[in-house]
């Protein structure tokens, strides 16, 4: 009989998961097939135009939130997830006045040429939309719902092609940019539609339990998980600036056809590994270690399968494709495989930091990506080469992820016994 009910439960994690994968994986293939039409017809200058939106509405996200959305996912009583679901929503809009309020005080001082009012103020646009979405999701993680999520992954595809491709004429440079916002923003609405019985008057004393309750996240976790965005995001923003945007849509495009089975994986398993995670963690400990394990080896197994083939057959009709200005692709897609890869062995499981309150080692670990983010782009701006760049951030990159993989394995291993 035990037996039995163990069967029924990993059978329903898996059925999470391939609710999750099925929505994910539809997206995924009519989204890489659209970014490189997209990138052929707009061109690497666009793409990077499109690359440094990316990435600062992204950083932009983590501040909006305050990482208070993995809050939503712990909580056990219901009564508490929702207001704190509709806390975040008021806090997100404070929290993006106050980073457009920054830039303006900061261009008062510094030349941010390459960050200009419309780039941000894009950004600052996308990244409250971009919040909203992430709060309900987590909500919906809460309930576990997850068809609403694996839906609205392939919906947001499908708009944002369609957007991209109309607003081509139109916006020649900015068309990938205003598209993007049009198609987060129509999937914010279907989310408001699905969770709107939910919405409630905010209680101020519960926002106030429920953040006393798990300081640990806004005194370890945000800090951690901000620096990983900057550490993240932060060479597109500085190729920008110190090579050009061409260098930076060839390395942003590289960087998305890599990341597209990382994505893929993350986006399929993550939540439904951390609602499980969680809850295994007061209920079955031992069995945590075999359950992250065997993840974590299929991570790996697929994202060699896919580096490979992206490296031979995939990079020979993507060069038959493009035109001259694509011709570091290539190059590019070759050097950053180590670190996809190393990257896609952790990032699916990166939740048991939280669920391990581990996030003093999140917080180490991500103050040396953002150093090697910075000491890449000082050897490669000293040596005037954006491959010597590549190269260290590979390398170094590659082997912080495999750094704290060995150690959380480790710290799951002890939990077994």
């Amino acid at each position: 009989m035990l037996n039995h009910f163990k069967n029924i439960k990993i059978t329903s994690f898996q059925k999470d998961i391939l609710s999750m994968f099925r929505g994910t994986i539809i997206a995924q293939i009519i989204g890489v097939i659209g970014s490189i039409y997209l990138a052929k017809i707009y061109g690497s200058e666009a793409y990077g135009f499109f690359g440094l939106f990316i990435s600062i509405s992204s950083v932009l996200t983590i501040i909006n939130t305050l990482q208070l959305d993995n809050l939503i996912i712990t909580i056990k009583n219901k009564n508490e997830s929702k207001n704190l679901m509709n806390s975040l929503f008021i806090i997100s809009l404070i929290m993006a006045f106050i980073s457009f309020i920054i830039y303006i005080f900061l261009v008062q001082f510094f030349d941010l040429t390459s960050l200009n009012l419309s780039v941000i103020s894009l950004s600052i646009l996308a990244s409250i939309i971009f919040s909203f979405n992430k709060i309900h999701e987590s909500f919906f993680t809460f309930r576990k719902k997850f068809i609403p999520i694996s839906n609205a992954k392939v919906l947001i595809v499908i708009f944002n092609i369609c957007f991209q491709l109309a607003l081509f004429v139109r916006f020649n440079l900015s068309g990938l940019v205003v598209g993007n916002i049009l198609s987060i923003f129509i999937i914010n609405i279907y989310y408001l539609k699905k969770n709107k019985k939910y919405f409630n008057k905010i209680d101020i004393e519960q926002l106030k339990n429920s953040i006393k309750t798990s300081k640990s996240i806004l005194k370890y976790n945000f800090p951690s998980t901000l620096i990983n965005s900057l550490a993240i995001n932060l060479m597109p923003i500085l190729i920008v600036t110190y090579f050009n945007l061409n260098d930076s849509g060839v390395y942003f495009l590289s960087l998305k056809l890599l990341g597209t089975p990382l994505f893929l994986i993350s986006s399929s398993i993550s939540q439904v590994y951390y609602q499980k995670s969680s809850e295994m963690f007061y209920t079955s400990k031992e069995n945590l270690f075999a359950l992250t394990k065997k993840i974590v080896l299929t991570n790996i197994v697929i994202m060699i399968i896919f580096i490979i083939l992206i490296n031979t057959i995939g990079i020979y009709f993507l060069e038959l494709l493009f035109d001259k200005n694509w011709d570091d692709l290539r190059l590019y897609t070759l050097i950053l495989s180590f670190l996809i890869l190393a990257r896609s062995s952790f990032n699916p499981i990166s939740n048991i930091i939280i669920v391990l309150n581990k996030n003093h080692v999140s917080l180490i670990f991500n103050s040396y990506l953002l150093f090697v983010n910075l000491a890449a782009i000082l050897f490669g701006y000293l040596s005037n080469s954006l491959i010597n760049t590549i190269i260290f951030l590979s390398i170094f990159g590659g082997l912080g992820y495999i750094a704290l993989l060995i150690y959380f394995m480790k710290r799951l291993k002890e939990l077994k016994s």
